[in-house]
């Protein structure tokens, strides 16, 4: 706010100087013009014998160089009022002497007057005018009552030449007043034109985009407007086409802002040069645009629109040489059917572009109320999320794992479970992704953390525990960058020797973050943590990792495991990780193991380890102890 008024303060400054100036230009060059007449005038006289006319004029001229004087000393007003308060009683003080109301001195009057209004201010000017008015009606009474006569002097050559000296002055302070209001006139329609200028410009900055050129929000409302009036008129459907550039950030954060902000110009060209008109665009903001796509007759004419968009945006963009992919995922809300109103339009294509997002990015999807429904269902368990870890509504479930070799239990897996006190038990399937896309993994992952590790310190100091327990570890948790100092922390609170604890990774984590990952295991290993790959064969599955980073362990996916004596070849698969996770010394864990006949087909393939409800569902923490205890009765 304070630069708009500086800036205006410091013009309205700029103006004022420049004012001033050029006032005591012009007074300086009438004073010169006035002392050059009086001079003039004075020699006339001369040659009529008017030497006290002369001497007068003469010392009035000489006394003006004081006008100088003052404004040396940068008093123009004061210099100002000298000058014409001078020449008024002099001009008076000849009038008297000489012919009265028709003494050609009265001519210089109007000179005055009109010297006031080009350099003085009104004031001075009402009291110069009141003082020559009062002088002519003096002149007028005395003349009128007889009490003094002015004699009218004869016409010649002098007087007509004193009228032409007085006539130039005055025509010259007229040409001069003249002058600057033709020009104050001009710099006025300039300043109106640079206003207007101005006007227009800040109009289109608050209306368009300052990257892209496009329309944005407000203008975007007047745009559906126009837009969606034409369509009801010709019984038409408007669709709202919403799109949201899928991985601009990895590219901001790789190449540089200036990179995003190339393809953000690069994608508004596009949109343009697809729809043809500039109004039926708008960035509505970030990496999100907005294209209004009339004409719309079914979901079929939006849905290859779409298409369309999602081709032109896909296509690669170069920047200082660099080919970039970039793509985008798109929402769809078709008006009236959808809403009338603009806003919820846009709300409903940003819940459909959302649901675009989860299902792979690079497509579309429309609005429908089941999206919606879901979207309010997953804002609210992630707010029930944050209100279950305050209220410890989370609690850790753990499922034995057995040793397939010698029949015993030689570790536990720590399993997440949300017991919500209106809905009951909810599948982590459900809130798990949830909590990694809003980012309350990270609490909920160090909160598992620490109880796994008490709950392991409680059962080592009951006497029983002589195996590790497992905790599922998110990527999320890794690319944070503090995961060795919340497991060490925890480790340290909990008084748990570091070798009852294992983390289990996935696959992805592996590729993601190399050289941190590698180091923060280092981290970890030095101090004794064990190491597990969970869901091993559903990613990438690379040896070299597997490596790279010292594992001691693979786990089997259970969509392997499950499906084992069904013919599909899952048990080949099962078998090469066996015998791959063995000749690289690795122990070989399966999960879901569910009946007998697997658990033998495992043990016969060499799997060290296994889980499933063959043996144990997940249990609460006070039921491990006694199935422990029981373990040689209830495993048959």
């Amino acid at each position: 706010m304070s630069e708009p008024n500086t800036t205006h303060s410091a013009a309205q400054g700029f103006v004022y100087r420049d004012f001033h100036k050029q006032n005591i230009k012009r007074l300086i060059q009438i004073l010169r013009a006035t002392q050059i007449a009086l001079l003039l005038v004075s020699i006339i006289s001369i040659t009529t014998g008017r030497y006290s006319d002369t001497i007068t004029m003469l010392a009035t001229g000489v006394f003006l160089f004081s006008v100088d004087w003052l404004v040396y000393k940068k008093h123009p007003l004061a210099a100002t009022f000298v000058f014409l308060v001078t020449l008024t009683l002099m001009l008076a003080y000849l009038i008297w002497v000489g012919s009265g109301i028709r003494d050609s001195a009265l001519l210089g009057f109007c000179g005055v007057l009109i010297f006031a209004a080009t350099l003085g201010n009104r004031r001075l000017l009402v009291c110069l005018l009141a003082v020559m008015v009062s002088v002519l009606l003096v002149i007028a009474y005395v003349n009128d009552r007889g009490i003094y006569q002015h004699q009218i002097e004869p016409t010649n050559l002098a007087t007509g030449a004193i009228v032409i000296i007085i006539l130039c002055v005055v025509g010259l302070a007229a040409w001069l007043l003249a002058h600057d209001y033709r020009f104050a006139l001009d710099e006025l329609a300039r300043e109106n034109d640079r206003v207007r200028t101005a006007k227009n410009h800040i109009e289109h900055m608050a209306l368009h985009d300052a990257l892209t050129g496009l329309p944005n929000r407000l203008l975007a409302q007047n745009n559906f407007e126009t837009i969606y009036q034409y369509a009801k008129t010709h019984h038409q459907q408007l669709g709202i086409i919403f799109i949201d550039l899928d991985n601009l950030k990895p590219i901001n954060d790789s190449l540089g802002h200036q990179a995003g902000d190339q393809i953000l110009k690069e994608v508004a060209l596009r949109l343009l040069s697809y729809t043809r008109k500039v109004d039926h665009v708008c960035r509505f903001g970030g990496d999100e645009f907005i294209v209004f796509m009339p004409n719309i007759q079914s979901e079929e004419d939006a849905s290859k629109a779409s298409l369309e968009i999602l081709q032109l945006v896909s296509e690669n963009y170069l920047y200082r040489n660099i080919e970039i992919f970039c793509t985008c995922s798109i929402g769809i809300a078709l008006a009236p059917q959808d809403g009338e109103d603009l806003d919820t339009l846009i709300k409903k294509a940003d819940i459909a572009m959302y649901h675009s997002k989860d299902s792979g990015r690079n497509s579309f999807r429309f609005f429908n109320p089941t999206i919606k429904r879901n979207m309010l269902d997953h804002i609210s368990l992630i707010s029930g999320m944050r209100k279950a870890l305050h209220d410890e509504q989370f609690t850790l479930y753990y499922q034995p794992k057995i040793d397939l070799q010698q029949n015993r239990i030689c570790g536990l897996e720590a399993l997440l479970r949300w017991n919500h006190p209106e809905q009951g038990f909810i599948s982590p399937a459900t809130f798990i992704p949830l909590a990694e896309s809003s980012g309350l993994i990270i609490q909920l992952g160090e909160w598992v953390v620490n109880a796994a590790c008490r709950q392991a310190k409680a059962w080592l100091d009951a006497g029983f525990l002589d195996f590790s327990v497992a905790v599922n570890i998110s990527s999320i948790q890794f690319k944070r960058g503090n995961i060795d100092i919340i497991v060490l922390n925890a480790l340290t609170k909990a008084q748990l020797p570091p070798e009852y604890l294992e983390l289990e990774l996935t696959e992805s984590l592996l590729i993601e973050d190399s050289d941190r990952l590698v180091h923060t295991l280092a981290v970890l290993r030095s101090e004794g943590v064990h190491f597990s790959i969970d869901d091993f064969g559903t990613g990438y599955s690379n040896l070299g990792y597997l490596k790279k980073f010292e594992v001691g362990a693979l786990k089997i996916d259970q969509s392997f495991v499950r499906k084992m004596d069904d013919q599909t070849g899952d048990a080949a698969i099962v078998r090469a990780i066996i015998q791959m996770a063995s000749s690289l010394g690795l122990k070989t864990i399966a999960e879901g193991v569910e009946d007998a006949n697997t658990a033998a087909l495992l043990r016969g393939l060499g799997c060290n380890e296994a889980q499933g409800y063959y043996w144990a569902r997940p249990m609460p923490a006070n039921e491990v102890e006694s199935f422990c205890k029981n373990w040689p009765q209830s495993s048959s």
